[in-house]
């Protein structure tokens, strides 16, 4: 035979109907040697193998917090739609109402940084 010509895999030990005492002795074997591990899993909660993950969870969460920061600055500097911090504040601050009178309804902050007030 050559190299490249493989047998093919014997699973006759997997047939429970080809002598029945044989394989309830292998699957008695395979529960006693996976019983420890099979423990340890039932005794913990899903909170605790939750934890487990913990800190590749917190790597993953840092790792996308970062893209987002980079994605949206990259963003932000490519449309040149960039609002100063004091503007929102402005928008936002409850002294910011605007109205030119009593017949035109007064913008509030929401129409404002909705796009509802024109300059």
């Amino acid at each position: 035979m050559s190299s490249e010509e493989e047998l093919p895999t014997d699973l006759s030990a997997l047939d429970p109907t080809h002598p029945p005492l044989a394989f309830a002795r292998r699957l008695a074997a395979v529960r006693v040697a996976a019983s420890g591990a099979l423990r340890k899993r039932r005794n913990g909660t899903p909170l605790a193998m939750v934890a487990h993950w913990r800190a590749p969870l917190l790597a993953a969460l840092f790792l996308m917090m970062i893209i987002s920061a980079a994605l949206f600055r990259s963003v932000q500097a490519d449309t040149g739609d960039t609002v100063g911090t004091d503007e929102v504040a402005d928008a936002i601050a409850a002294s910011a109402v605007l109205g030119d009178g009593d017949d035109t309804p007064a913008a509030t902050p929401a129409d404002i940084l909705l796009g509802g007030y024109e300059q």
